[in-house]
């Protein structure tokens, strides 16, 4: 058992080196969470979703009513990074989630740590092998634990090359809240599975059989790793899949073994799309046929890597972050996404081992190169820059490669192909390394000198590196969170504000465990209540919809329907401003009369009075409808869809007709308005804005779908549809 002591000893190095790179982390390993406080929550919320869905609710957890409740959300598009909330659940029903969540963490770093260390030690292997003709012999004394002087080094370069990967600048910077991200750890072994099947054994197997074997033996290893990749992160999972290609053709360029290889990369293949049909056919049929997964216009250039952000040390350094960050600034996307640095010392290394290694390093300085152009994205930005002296923008291979998969139109942070690029340049660092190693070994050194010199490189990699003291958030629930959660009543919450993203809500719903009628999710989600129902509106937008109405009129039927049994103002969320100001005004103007059961500096909480006033009839937007517009004459929103659908909700059957305020920017054209099986009624349009009123019609008690047509080729604006009472018919 001897020859694997360096399995255990990279496993626990890398543990080793965890706590010191995430310090205070190991200290506060049950009260925080490394990171901003912002998207953390949410990841926080998907460990606890999993659980809650699988073992409480006994249901599919890519659907839950939790969050835009009574709708729900799909969380296909949503960072539920299943892998971490099956696989820490016993953790999760012991410890609870923080502790959850933070094993997680350590679990990428040492584990992706591990996973390129071995895969530096086969490339290394195969390197070895191919320069001395050794053979079987060579490859074993790497694969086996050789304990000669020669081996040491070996295993000193890929030390240091998982730590290259496993802590990079990239790593590190979304460790401050992006859990999907920062699983990164199945990447090196899907790369080193597609290395193994691809590339063959390095000494002739004589019997078919044997090859066959093999070949599907590796193929499944290389599938499995493809499939743990994917339900951490949709986004690696297409980076592996260009990685595998990108080798398969490298293969061939090699003449070598060309039908294995082809046989290889589609057995694997197969198995991944049948294994993860579940995922992704409803995944594809939804982008096929929706839009609201696609990211604004922009999102993809904005979040794209700066050409000099790959020589611009992290913000997060504790010596010269600031310094660093100022250059940073001038950068388009945010600090997780922008963060890219590969390390002058990695470089350094990388240059000795495409100098030293030509035929072993080739692909990785290729791979290097080709995903760091596309982590640039469609265009070229040089200090947050896309013209230059005039010229620009330059165009980038990202904007070939979006144009010829459409499904990345649903992608957004394009940086994030720097993974890949760190991968390649551990193995490159590795190898680099071990040259270096070898060298003085070889012009007489001693082991004491040579450990000197790994340690070194680890240190000034490390210090590079550095992002310790790490930041730390703790969970700041509060006690009506508990309260809550201590109420067995069946009821949601209203969460204020809810104008844009709250992830902290998320949190605070771990605790309280009472569906809420928002939510945050990684994608918009088109129903969710928040932006189509009365009240609701209001509150998101600040200001009305098309729909909207009197929201004090309507609050006690709205949310009597919704079953809110309290609206939760979060004050801790309203910064100082007209903002804030704005938003509490509206708050005592629609909730002011309504009984206060908490005032306090973090939260003011409204109970809904079970009101005896008569109930008020509204409307709610179904589907077809674009997203909401606001302008000096007020709201409007286009017809997404030749077909738009309106829903109103009355407390008992009565006589009513629609007003809607509509026009046609294009040409004149018609508009048809039909419920039920009531006979549709068509009206004509134009260019200006027009009143137009249905014949009335008796709804019956509770919803009824209006539906609004259109023909195909032209475009409508609603600005204004009210439910009006009509005479009896």
């Amino acid at each position: 058992m001897r020859q694997y002591r360096h399995h255990v000893y990279a496993l626990l190095g890398y543990l080793v080196v965890t706590f010191l790179l995430t310090y205070p982390l190991v200290g506060q390993f049950t009260q925080a969470i490394p990171g901003d406080g912002f998207d953390g929550w949410q990841n926080v919320w998907n460990i606890w979703w999993v659980k809650h869905a699988l073992l409480v609710e006994g249901t599919d957890p890519y659907f839950t009513r939790m969050v835009d409740y009574p709708a729900g959300v799909h969380l296909f598009f949503h960072t539920l990074n299943i892998f971490n909330g099956l696989t820490f659940l016993p953790l999760t029903l012991n410890a609870g989630n923080l502790v959850a969540y933070n094993l997680a963490v350590v679990f990428s770093f040492v584990i992706g740590g591990y996973g390129t260390y071995l895969l530096a030690l086969h490339v290394m292997r195969r390197g070895r092998a191919a320069t001395t003709g050794d053979g079987p012999a060579a490859a074993g004394a790497v694969a086996g634990g050789d304990r000669s002087s020669t081996g040491r080094y070996v295993y000193l370069a890929a030390f240091v090359g998982g730590v290259i990967f496993a802590f990079s600048p990239y790593h590190m910077a979304h460790l401050l809240g992006h859990m999907q991200l920062i699983s990164l750890q199945w990447l090196p072994f899907f790369a080193l599975f597609t290395i193994i099947q691809l590339s063959g054994p390095p000494f002739p197997i004589p019997h078919l059989t044997s090859r066959i074997s093999r070949l599907l033996r590796y193929a499944l290893l290389a599938a499995l790793f493809l499939i743990l990749v994917a339900i951490c992160d949709w986004y690696y999972a297409f980076y592996m899949a260009l990685f595998s290609g990108l080798y398969w053709l490298w293969t061939l360029a090699r003449r070598r073994g060309r039908l294995a290889a082809t046989l290889s990369v589609a057995v694997t293949g197969l198995i991944f799309l049948v294994v993860m049909s579940p995922l992704w056919v409803p995944m594809v049929q939804e982008t096929l046929t929706s839009d609201y997964m696609v990211p604004p216009e922009g999102s993809t250039e904005r979040l794209s890597a700066d050409l000099t952000a790959f020589f611009t040390p992290s913000e997060l350094h504790p010596l010269w972050g600031g310094l660093a960050g100022r250059w940073a600034g001038r950068f388009t996307a945010s600090t997780s996404e922008r963060t890219v640095f590969a390390g002058y010392s990695v470089l350094a290394l990388a240059v000795v081992a495409l100098l030293t290694h030509r035929r072993g390093a080739g692909f990785w300085g290729l791979v290097a190169l080709i995903f760091g152009l596309l982590a640039l994205g469609p265009v070229l930005h040089i200090g947050g820059e896309t013209t230059f002296a005039g010229i620009g923008p330059v165009p980038l291979p990202y904007a070939l490669l979006h144009h010829v998969i459409p499904l990345l139109r649903i992608s957004r942070s394009v940086s994030r192909f720097d993974v890949v690029v760190m991968l390649s340049l551990a193995v490159l660092a590795a190898l680099g390394l071990e040259w270096l190693l070898s060298r003085l070994r070889t012009i007489g050194a001693g082991q004491t000198l040579i450990w000197l010199v790994a340690l070194g490189t680890l240190i000034v990699v490390g210090l590079e590196f550095l992002a310790a003291p790490y930041p730390m958030s703790a969970p700041e629930t509060r006690p009506f969170h508990y309260q809550l959660a201590e109420e067995p009543e069946e009821f949601t919450l209203v969460d204020i504000p809810m104008d844009w993203d709250r992830p902290a809500n998320l949190l605070y719903q771990t605790v309280h465990q009472k569906p809420t009628v928002s939510g945050y999710t990684s994608r918009t989600n088109p129903l969710s209540p928040a932006w189509r129902t009365p009240v609701l509106q209001t509150f998101r937008y600040l200001g009305p919809d098309i729909n909207s109405g009197d929201p004090h009129a309507l609050a006690p039927t709205v949310l009597g329907d919704l079953d809110v049994r309290y609206v939760v103002v979060h004050k801790t969320d309203l910064p100082p401003g007209d903002y804030r100001e704005e938003t509490l005004a509206l708050v005592e103007e629609v909730f002011g009369e309504w009984p206060v059961v908490v005032d306090d500096d973090w939260l003011k909480v409204f109970r809904v009075p079970e009101t005896t006033d008569a109930p008020v009839p509204y409307l709610v937007l179904g589907e077809g409808w674009a997203p909401r517009r606001a302008g000096d004459d007020g709201p409007a929103r286009a017809m997404a869809a030749p077909t738009a659908i309106v829903l109103a909700r009355l407390p008992v059957a009565q006589p009513m007709r629609l007003e809607i305020e509509v026009y046609s920017p294009d040409q004149p054209t018609s508009l048809v308005v039909q419920v039920g099986e009531e006979p549709p009624s068509t009206h004509q349009i134009n260019s200006q804005p027009t009143v137009i009123t249905t014949p009335a019609w008796l709804l019956p008690g509770g919803e009824s779908l209006i539906q609004i047509r259109r023909p195909e080729s032209t475009r409508v604006t609603v600005t204004a549809i009210r439910l009006m009472p009509a005479p009896e018919r």
